[in-house]
């Protein structure tokens, strides 16, 4: 039997209105978030809340690590019929999930956050950042063992894909300019990233 401290919180009422009030918070305040405030918009007890999740940092992870997992997800297993189909849908919700209202908000908070709070930082880091980049990549390896892709690094492939994904979208927010802030925009260049990639790791059997 696993100790208490590791074990998940049953998916209770109270359960998700803490998890609703940890990512509110984080988009208002950063990591610089207390179990007070946490408590008071959840509406239940700062000790409630240490007995049951153990610490602000472990709520904290475990609220975000689950928002990473569910968010941008790649649907089953690589085959010839839906290779394109599927990174293009992944594509567009990565694209989409960038222009959200309050991630550019909250990326701005974090970069700000990041020599005070270190650690943090960097721990959001391994699980938005390093999660989607480890998933993607497992993905592409089993389009590589089939011989849907060219054989080469999946994680090297997987930071191309991402980068060629959003481009200079993220920069463009952050600096107050036009984006692709349409479901039309965010299409047209999911397509033109993916195909992009597909060209340049196609099988050796599949070049011209």
């Amino acid at each position: 039997m696993q100790p208490a401290s590791s074990q998940r919180p049953p998916e209770d009422a109270r359960h998700q209105r803490v998890h609703a009030a940890v990512r509110e918070l984080v988009r208002e305040q950063g990591v610089q978030i207390s179990m007070d405030a946490v408590a008071a918009r959840a509406g239940c007890s700062k000790q409630t809340l240490y007995a049951r999740y153990g610490s602000k940092q472990a709520l904290l992870l475990q609220v975000l690590s689950d928002d990473s997992r569910n968010a941008t997800m790649l649907a089953g297993t690589p085959d010839a019929a839906t290779l394109r189909a599927t990174l293009v849908a992944f594509a567009r919700d990565h694209l989409a999930a960038l222009s959200a209202p309050g991630t550019i908000g909250t990326a701005r908070l974090l970069t700000g956050q990041a020599t005070q709070f270190p650690d943090e930082v960097r721990a959001l880091y391994a699980i938005w950042i390093e999660g989607l980049q480890g998933r993607l990549a497992a993905w592409l390896q089993q389009a590589m063992r089939r011989g849907l892709l060219r054989h080469d690094d999946p994680h090297c492939a997987a930071e191309l894909l991402l980068g060629m994904i959003t481009g200079l979208d993220f920069d463009r927010q952050r600096f107050l300019v036009p984006h692709r802030d349409t479901t039309g925009q965010q299409s047209h260049w999911a397509e033109f990233a993916v195909d992009s990639f597909l060209r340049a790791f196609a099988p050796p059997s599949f070049r011209s």
